[in-house]
């Protein structure tokens, strides 16, 4: 999902096109995902918080090219995830 384009995305149907397949989403994820590309018409759906350091641009597909952020990186997901679901981590293993 990460690799997602606004491009690729076709939200009236819930479905993108990636890597030569169609990736749909259900109706939570529907409401949610038209604010993601924030009147964004190109480049990546999900965006880093902070536009890449000089010495490390990236290539020119994992840029935005209105706001200059960078594609959000499958170890800062991880981390986003982790930190949102923290406080059911510790419920779930609260329950006995």
């Amino acid at each position: 999902m990460l690799s997602l384009n606004v491009e690729d995305l076709d939200l009236e149907d819930r479905r993108a096109r990636a890597d030569g397949r169609w990736v749909t989403w259900r109706s939570r994820t529907a409401r949610l995902l038209p604010d993601l590309p924030a009147g964004r018409t190109r480049g990546p759906v999900f965006l880093s918080d902070r536009r890449p350091a000089a010495s490390r641009t990236p290539a020119p597909a994992d840029l935005c090219p209105r706001t200059g952020r960078r594609r959000l990186s499958y170890e800062r997901a991880e981390y986003l995830f982790k930190q949102a679901t923290r406080t059911l981590d510790r419920r779930a293993a609260a329950t006995p």
